[in-house]
């Protein structure tokens, strides 16, 4: 009996640490988040202040298979109250991944923006309030070919720093063998890489001809900690991240925060970062599919390693072009 009761206190003891580092922070339990097979596909989380409040948007795909842009607020970041869907243009088949800016009172908002398919563009939509939205349609497209983002680009991460907007984004040439569209280029050797850009008024953008990092790398978030820049990747190990001076060239750091068996067997989708008082939040999609289409958005406080490598400067040869 004694033993029963001990292994009882350790098991409660663990649940409830788990409860109050790691925790769920939305579920997708409504018709516009449950997706076709019913348990729920949540992602995307990017997080701004308003006042006192925190207004999370987030992604969610709903019963018909359709993605929207969703809301929830908190008032300490650990409760959240589900206010449903804010953002989903009429004719467009896929809205998600959205990046929030506040500048001079104005919403910005960068998402994902596919009308047909997969071949993702990027979209902006803007608002005076941070919960009615006016589409102004899309504002990065892809490439044109051979370049390494001919085919699309998406999930967006926006900045804005001394009156510069700054944008990192993921792009492809082509999707893997066997992807669900028979109508895009695939290749055995397809990946991702990351592209930046930069705007004045955040509707007319620049474009780095050259992508800044590659090793597959997408889901992006960047944020600025400290003197530094911290770029999140999503993987199927857990959170990845790398580190920058300028933005341009980016140090591989390796794993931030791993999956676990429990929350995340199959990796972290779009995770995002984000600073209270005195400790930073990781929030990401926690994969239950392999098919990263079940995802609920955890919340972990996490610390970022100080990064002790030398210094790196960007090459001279991949110049801006403005968007056409």
């Amino acid at each position: 009996m004694l033993k029963l009761l001990t292994l009882i206190c350790l098991f409660a003891s663990f649940e409830t640490a788990v409860t109050d580092e790691t925790m769920v922070a939305i579920r997708g339990t409504s018709s516009s988040t449950e997706a076709p097979h019913g348990n729920g596909n949540v992602y995307g989380a990017d997080i701004v202040r308003d006042g006192d409040q925190l207004l999370m948007y987030y992604g969610g795909q709903g019963r018909d298979g359709h993605d929207r842009i969703h809301l929830a607020t908190s008032m300490d970041g650990k409760t959240w109250t589900t206010v449903g869907v804010v953002f989903a243009p009429e004719g467009i088949n896929h809205v998600n991944d959205p990046s929030v800016v506040v500048v001079k009172d104005n919403f910005y908002m960068y998402y994902t923006r596919a009308e047909a398919g997969v071949t993702d563009t990027i979209g902006l939509a803007t608002s005076a309030d941070g919960r009615k939205w006016e589409d102004q349609g899309t504002v990065l497209a892809p490439s044109e070919k051979p370049a390494w983002d001919s085919l699309l680009v998406g999930r967006p991460s926006v900045i804005y720093e001394g009156s510069q907007f700054q944008m990192w984004f993921d792009g492809r040439a082509d999707l893997p063998i066997g992807a669900p569209d028979a109508f895009a280029p695939q290749s055995p050797t397809s990946q991702r890489y990351v592209g930046y850009a930069v705007s004045a008024n955040g509707v007319k953008w620049e474009r780095r001809l050259d992508h800044v990092f590659a090793k597959d790398a997408g889901g992006i978030h960047v944020s600025r900690v400290d003197d530094e820049l911290i770029m999140l990747i999503e993987s199927r190990d857990g959170t990845k991240y790398a580190t920058s001076d300028n933005g341009l060239t980016w140090r591989d750091q390796g794993l931030l925060a791993q999956k676990d068996d429990r929350n995340s067997p199959y990796g972290h989708v779009t995770p995002f970062l984000f600073r209270s008082a005195d400790q930073y939040i990781l929030y990401f999609g926690a994969a239950k599919s392999e098919h990263w289409n079940h995802n609920s958005i955890m919340r972990q406080p996490v610390r970022i390693p100080a990064d002790n490598s030398p210094p790196t400067l960007p090459s001279d040869d991949n110049l801006m072009h403005p968007e056409r």
